[in-house]
């Protein structure tokens, strides 16, 4: 139901973040980055006090300077403070300090024209005689000034100073010191920790408190959470070559750009979230010093087909367990050697979804590749009823009795297969599982199968669907009991009051697994059974009611299950009312899920009713998702700049209004929940299908290019 007339939404080429760690495995000693500069392409790096230059393929360090303090790049120039005085690194090679040099310094700072001025650890500045690689005492401080701890220099050669008490400076000429900015002038706060300049007149400053900005040391305008910064607490500030501001902090990384504040934290982005030291590096990336080692985070162009690609090689390379596609399960985190895929509570659902993803590349591409994961995957989906032995009951996962991890094996009803000797099968079966199976019938089918691959399908199909029907709409279980979740009976769903928060999505399911099944297998007892459901029990009408929220409590599980019940009972449904009483139901559970921009449920509901989709966000969510779909530990709730929902979510935890972009989020699944803030351990990395079924959705039904 693509509404044709409309061309696909031009998705061009995005930015992808990345991140690269050096750490004691590259190189570098396992204490905290005291400082970063960049000269001429050139990292260096002080460590517990030693300098370290980046090579090609490893950290190495310098046998001189020893006993560093302080860094500085000026230019083609790099400096070095240590207690015999000032190194200077230029045309690759060092040069010894001069006489008389300043010991001790704390930091260096470069003025307009080069000068260097240095703050040694007794408050005493220091500047070089006219560029004349020997230092001299610079102006004395007065009593105002009481133990700087950090010394700037402006684009007009004003020197600046950071204490306890407030920022001083003292002009070209001036015998004095002047504070600069008043809190009634919104001077950002007396804890300036760094600043930067964005031009010759615009500073940058990081401040306990929040980020100041202020015109000539003048006007000063502080941004905090209210305004979207996520850390207040600031430690660092740095300025990139095309006016990135970049911001530090004990809870990880800060980029301000075109007015927007991006988080990085977590060990997706940074070693640690402590950042010690910024560098600055070319188109925008930037090297960030941490307690435990070294970033460089950056970005680089891809189209979304580059990202589809990159996405199917990784899920093809990991170890995919007997045809299915699940999470892989690390042995440490971020661990991929190693790695074993689980054996989850729906092996069948996650792999249907696989299943639909390249049914849907095969449809869009021909490629024989798609095709062939695609069969690999729907012969593992046919296993799972024939192992069972029961007719038309398929299992949840199977596993061979000494297959590794099969000892810890998720919980459940598990039973030896009496057709497969050394097999287990699980029960219990959901109707998460016959949810995806459907999907993933109805699209094989009719998007990749032969006729002989038509046959299986269908053979399978028809014992399911025979099976429920002669069990009254329910799945019932080896032990002769239906499972916890397989009811669609009417008597359930419209008369029993334990069932009717599931009324609408258990009408909506077997609607569509019975259009599914009259489809495929073409047995007229399945159209009668959907006409009398409809007819007699009222469930198309029962489908507007299909999402649910009770108290702003939202199951995201549901909403995958909905989703994919509406998709091929849209697709397969011609009758003018029966698509107006689905089409509106569809609409009221896409109107409740539209602030999340799933690009799942987006496409799916344009793709089912032709209407508009909002398919810029989901474009917008497809190339935010980061490549590395690890699921690392991410902590929001340390920032100043949410807002939490009054209700809990389903499993009563704190949730956010509003979801974060993908950069900063937990990642999860589409059946998880996207106003999560905190989440992940790092030891599980998710299936690439969260990706790529939208991608492929979006491509087949020219919703996008």
């Amino acid at each position: 139901m693509s509404d044709t007339s409309r061309p696909p939404y031009p998705t061009g080429v995005h930015q992808q973040w990345g991140r690269q760690f050096f750490t004691s495995n590259h190189g570098l000693p396992a204490g905290p980055v005291a400082a970063l500069a960049a000269v001429d392409g050139t990292l260096f790096a002080i460590v517990e006090q030693r300098v370290f230059r980046r090579l090609p393929d490893r950290w190495a360090e310098e046998r001189e300077p020893a006993g560093a303090t302080a860094l500085l790049a000026n230019g083609d120039e790099a400096l070095v403070a240590t207690a015999e005085g000032v190194w200077r690194w230029r045309g690759g090679r060092w040069r010894r300090p001069a006489a008389g040099d300043p010991t001790g310094v704390r930091t260096l700072a470069a003025a307009p024209g080069g000068r260097i001025w240095a703050l040694d650890g007794g408050g005493k500045l220091w500047v070089d005689a006219a560029q004349e690689t020997r230092f001299q005492p610079g102006p004395p401080t007065d009593d105002a000034v009481r133990q700087p701890n950090g010394l700037w220099v402006s684009p007009a050669g004003e020197v600046l100073l950071s204490t306890a008490e407030g920022l001083y400076r003292r002009g070209p000429g001036n015998p004095g010191w002047d504070r600069v900015g008043r809190p009634k002038e919104g001077q950002p706060d007396a804890r300036v920790r760094n600043l930067a300049w964005l031009d010759a007149t615009h500073l940058v400053a990081a401040t306990d408190q929040g980020l100041g900005v202020a015109s000539h040391l003048q006007h000063w305008t502080r941004y905090t959470g209210a305004e979207g910064l996520p850390v207040l607490d600031l430690t660092h500030v740095a300025v990139g070559s095309d006016r990135t501001v970049w911001l530090g902090s004990a809870h990880g990384l800060i980029r301000w750009k075109d007015g927007a504040f991006t988080y990085f934290a977590g060990p997706r982005w940074l070693p640690n979230d402590r950042v010690t030291a910024l560098a600055p590096a070319a188109e925008g990336s930037v090297w960030v010093g941490t307690a435990a080692g070294v970033a460089l985070l950056s970005q680089r162009s891809l189209t979304l087909a580059d990202k589809a690609e990159i996405y199917q090689k990784d899920l093809e390379s990991r170890d995919r367990r007997h045809g299915y596609v699940t999470v892989m399960q690390l042995p440490a985190p971020g661990e991929l050697k190693g790695a074993r895929q689980e054996i989850s509570d729906n092996d069948g659902l996650w792999t249907a979804m696989y299943i639909g993803s390249q049914a849907f590349r095969y449809s869009v591409t021909r490629s024989p590749q798609a095709r062939a994961q695609a069969w690999r995957s729907m012969q593992a989906l046919l296993r799972l009823e024939s192992i069972t032995g029961l007719s038309g009951f398929p299992a949840r996962a199977i596993s061979k009795v000494d297959e590794p991890g099969h000892a810890g094996r998720s919980e459940g009803e598990w039973h030896p297969s009496p057709v497969e000797p050394g097999w287990m099968w699980k029960g219990d079966t959901s109707s998460d599982e016959i949810d995806g199976h459907f999907f993933a019938f109805q699209l094989y089918y009719d998007l990749v199968a032969n006729e002989d691959e038509k046959r299986q399908i269908r053979a399978t199909c028809k014992r399911i669907m025979d099976r429920i029907l002669k069990d009254g709409y329910y799945l019932v279980d080896l032990d002769g009991k239906p499972t916890r979740w397989g009811v669609w009976a009417p008597e359930k769903l419209n008369d029993d009051p334990e069932w009717w928060a599931e009324r609408g999505l258990n009408s909506l399911e077997i609607l569509s697994h019975l259009k599914v099944a009259h489809h495929i297998v073409g047995d007229p007892r399945y159209a009668q059974a959907y006409r009398e459901l409809i007819d007699r029990h009222g469930y198309a009408v029962n489908t507007l009611g299909t999402k649910v929220v009770t108290g702003g409590e939202i199951n995201h599980s549901d909403d995958e299950l909905a989703f994919l019940s509406y998709y091929p009972l849209l697709q397969l449904e011609k009758d003018p009312a029966l698509r107006t009483l689905y089409t509106a139901s569809l609409r009221r559970s896409w109107e409740y899920e539209r602030p999340e921009a799933s690009p799942l449920w987006n496409f799916i509901y344009g793709a089912s009713t032709g209407q508009p989709c909002d398919v810029d966000r989901a474009v917008q969510a497809l190339q935010e998702i980061p490549l590395d779909l690890v699921k690392w530990p991410t902590r929001n709730s340390v920032r100043a700049d949410l807002k939490y929902d009054p209700a809990a979510d389903r499993f009563n935890r704190r949730q956010l209004l509003q979801p974060l972009p993908w950069t900063e989020r937990p990642l999860h699944k589409w059946n998880g929940n996207p106003f999560q803030a905190d989440g992940g351990d790092g030891r599980e990395e998710e299936d690439q299908t969260m990706w790529l079924l939208p991608y492929w959705m979006g491509r087949s039904h020219r919703l996008i290019q």
